[in-house]
């Protein structure tokens, strides 16, 4: 049976309910804080339970891991002169944003020129349909059909991620409208690079 002394005629809890619950809840607060945060974060063992439970080895082991930043492979390979996480920069940083239409059986180029190394991030969507697209770069005085593909597919909607210029040069997309209705690509980029231009 329920006890109605502690519960005042609006059927809620009575002020000195409410205050015993407060310091119940701070002194258990208070008691997990000294015998297991105190421990395992900062080593703090005023009683000696923090030991008793291991807690005390966590913040050891925690405080012995040497900062050590993991280079991926490829990135190292692409830049074995630059193995720092951060790549500084004396260019401004740019967005630029481009709508491309293209006609049933059109197709069109967008190019980047980059140095080696710089990087971009990317989204393009089509409107009204898919699209066939080849992304690729050349070097400097490359040869009329001398490229490199990077990204290759058909009857794509759209296309995110980033890219790092492997090489010096102009880096982009070739867009094919291969269906029977116009389509628009619409494009934004961000990163850093030189120029933006329609070959």
């Amino acid at each position: 049976m329920r006890d109605i002394t502690d519960v005042t005629h609006e059927g809620l809890p009575s002020k000195t309910s409410l205050f015993k619950a407060t310091v119940g809840a701070a002194l258990l607060g208070g008691a997990l804080l000294i015998t297991t945060v105190l421990p395992a974060e900062y080593g703090i063992d005023p009683t000696g339970l923090g030991k008793a439970m291991g807690l005390t080895a966590l913040n050891s082991s925690a405080n012995s891991i040497p900062f050590s930043p993991v280079i991926s492979p490829a990135i190292a390979e692409l830049n074995p002169q630059d193995s720092s996480p951060v790549r500084k920069r004396s260019e401004t940083y740019q967005t630029k944003t481009f709508s491309l239409k293209l006609a049933p059986g059109q197709g069109t180029e967008l190019k980047a020129i980059m140095e080696q190394g710089e990087r971009f991030i990317f989204h393009w969507e089509v409107e009204g349909g898919v699209v066939n697209f080849d992304m690729h770069g050349e070097q400097p005085n490359a040869a009329k059909d001398e490229f490199t593909s990077y990204w290759v597919a058909r009857n794509m909607p759209r296309s995110s991620g980033s890219f790092t210029a492997p090489f010096k040069g102009s880096h982009g997309w070739y867009w094919h409208n291969r269906t029977d209705n116009p389509v628009t690509v619409h494009l934004s980029m961000s990163g850093f690079f030189r120029d933006v231009y329609m070959p």
